[in-house]
């Protein structure tokens, strides 16, 4: 049994959390007001749901140790200003993030909390003296109205026992709202319901739940509903593109080809691992200081075709966006062939880049593994070049995924030894680092060899006269260069930094040195398909082939981002729960120890950064 004063605290704990909770509800509603696009009936339905489940989740799971606490704790002041103090911190917090979000459409993340702290910021982000009167108001306020709320509630209620039926009924209510919101967004995502999906970065640490895997195996669920998706503008959160884009006409336009080789990193781009692309290469414009949008194939081949930060994914996902690239080569009458030796449901390409041209994607090829996709993929194309509608320009993507780990590649392509094509990824270490870079150098070298013949058939049929044609990689693989193996796990060079190959008719050999990215693409080729409207109205990049280049750029994450400089690169998370991470690393990616300093000097580049996250939504 509880003692006398542990039921008092209960009881007034109980009441305090329950007025809490109706506040931040009331507070939270600003996520809603201040999310653009027009809400339908779903989406009213999902948001209000979010919003409480959400907020409910966030007190839940503050109050437990709150409520262990005090089954421990028995003194009466302790407990009022413990429990005063904690849940001051937590709306103060709520207050803040709603403000953030309501100005800039992200919520607090490690590089807001970065930029509060460090010596000098203002000079870059002048709040203005009446915003610092108005914040120190209102957590003054905040702190104040929780001391006399709890102490009221001791002191005149917590004698007032407190009914089992409204402890039960909160629970159940609480238990069905949780479970209502949750099960909205997994049938939402299910049936890609953009009233719903959409809304999933609404709210600060909201945890979606989706069922396709388990419905797909469990009931043969086809996830690829393409078909169910109506695209219709006056619902979208996003504003992409700003503007509608400006076009010369051109009489004829040439085809375009991207290939896309997974994980190839720069420095396995050379005469010896890639022959074939080598002597392309001498015939094209070769970049040789050039980064994915990401670390991982969702943000590389996103930044790719968007041409805008890997931030945006998840919204553009959500939104089921397609990129205006893809757009405008409809209108411009273009003919499409996307073929890919894996498949493209996930990561989700056939619900963001390719969500308009499904009848264009073959990306379920016969065989088991790479090594017996990619050639199919090559061929496939070869014979698709022969009996195409040739009165047509067309758009041709082609994704090559023998180098993505495993390492797949047939047994006379053992270029490199020793190798190992079947790790065990469970004891896998720094010890089979020497097996597994030659595996993934002979994955290499036979996506070399796939390429090579695609490439002879173009030459052949004399198809680069009029054809632009870009090889390049995903994201890149690291073996533990700078202490991490893979990809996804850090922004380093070996992770981040890509082959980049341009042939474009007519323009001679040149080998580029300044800094460019996959968001310069599609500017690229707006300017080569005629395009007059200046590339901000749609990207974050800029043309290759204006001779600049740029002083640095940005790679994306699951829930993180670099910047990366030549000298230096600064890594931060955007999500709220991951507000501890924020690193500054050197030119061989090692950790800086005056991460501060570093952070002054570029915070004019930070506050550019953590605009251009707000850039493109409403």
């Amino acid at each position: 049994m509880f003692s006398s004063k542990k039921i008092l605290n209960f009881r007034t704990l109980f009441r305090f959390l329950l007025i809490n909770l109706l506040f931040a509800i009331i507070l939270n509603y600003q996520y809603i007001l201040y999310t653009s696009g027009s809400y339908k009936f779903l989406s009213i339905v999902f948001v209000h749901s979010a919003l409480i489940s959400n907020t409910v989740l966030i007190y839940f799971i503050i109050s437990l140790p709150l409520f262990l606490i005090f089954l421990f704790i028995s003194n009466r002041r302790i407990f009022l200003i413990t429990s005063a103090l904690f849940i001051s911190i937590l709306q103060i917090i709520n207050f803040i993030d709603t403000s953030i979000y309501r100005i800039f459409k992200f919520h607090i993340n490690s590089m807001v909390i970065n930029l509060i702290f460090t010596e000098g910021t203002k000079d870059s982000l002048d709040l203005g003296v009446k915003t610092y009167i108005t914040l120190s108001f209102v957590i003054i306020s905040i702190i104040v109205l929780e001391f006399i709320l709890i102490k009221k509630l001791y002191d005149k209620l917590s004698n007032k026992a407190i009914s089992k039926r409204v402890i039960y009924l909160t629970l159940i209510l609480s238990l069905v709202v949780i479970l209502s919101d949750k099960f909205i967004y997994a049938i939402g995502d299910l049936y890609n319901r953009r009233a719903v999906t959409r809304y999933c970065k609404v709210f600060p640490l909201y945890q979606p739940m989706t069922i396709k895997r388990f419905m797909r195996k469990q009931f043969g669920f086809k996830i690829d509903r393409e078909d169910t998706i109506k695209l219709d503008k006056r619902y979208t959160s996003l504003n992409y593109p700003k503007e509608e884009l400006e076009h010369t006409y051109q009489k004829e336009y040439p085809n375009i080809i991207w290939i896309l080789i997974d994980a190839w990193r720069y420095d396995m781009f050379n005469e010896e691992l890639t022959p074939n692309i080598n002597e392309f290469s001498n015939k094209s414009m070769v970049f040789t200081n050039h980064y994915s949008g990401g670390n991982a194939s969702r943000f590389g081949v996103f930044s790719l075709f968007y041409g805008i930060y890997g931030y945006y994914w998840h919204h553009f996902l959500g939104d089921r966006c397609s990129p205006i690239f893809i757009d405008e080569l409809i209108k411009l009458g273009f003919d499409f062939k996307i073929i890919s030796s894996r498949k493209l449901t996930s990561p989700e390409f056939r619900k963001t880049a390719f969500i308009k041209i499904p009848d264009y994607v073959l990306d379920r090829l016969p065989g088991k593994k790479a090594e017996e996709r990619d050639p199919i993929l090559t061929q496939t194309f070869l014979n698709w070049l022969d009996n195409r509608d040739k009165s047509k320009p067309f758009f041709s993507f082609l994704f090559y995924n023998a180098s993505h780990r495993p390492y797949s590649y047939p047994d006379n392509f053992e270029r490199y030894t020793p190798s190992n094509k079947n790790p065990n990824f469970v004891t896998i270490g720094k010890k089979d680092i020497v097996s597994l870079l030659n595996s993934y150098k002979n994955a290499i070298y036979f996506a070399d060899f796939e390429i090579g013949k695609l490439l002879t058939d173009l030459e052949e049929k004399q198809m680069l006269q009029n054809t632009i044609v870009i090889i390049t990689g995903d994201h890149g693989e690291e073996f533990y260069e700078t202490g991490f193996w893979g990809h996804t796990s850090s922004f380093s060079q070996y992770q981040t930094k890509v082959p980049f190959i341009l042939h474009i008719p007519d323009v001679p050999h040149k080998i580029i040195t300044y800094l460019t990215s996959h968001n310069d693409v599609v500017p690229t080729m707006f300017e080569l398909l005629g395009y007059t409207s200046p590339s901000n109205i749609y990207s974050q990049g800029q043309s290759v082939l204006d001779g600049k280049g740029h002083d640095f750029v940005v790679a994306c994450g699951w829930d993180d981002c670099a910047i990366i400089y030549k000298s230096n690169t600064l890594l931060f998370s955007f999500e709220s729960y991951n507000l501890g991470s924020f690193e500054v690393r050197d030119e061989q990616y090692q950790l800086i120890d005056n991460d501060k300093e570093i952070l002054k000097l570029k915070r004019a580049d930070v506050m550019h950064v953590l605009n251009g996250f707000r850039e493109f939504i409403k």
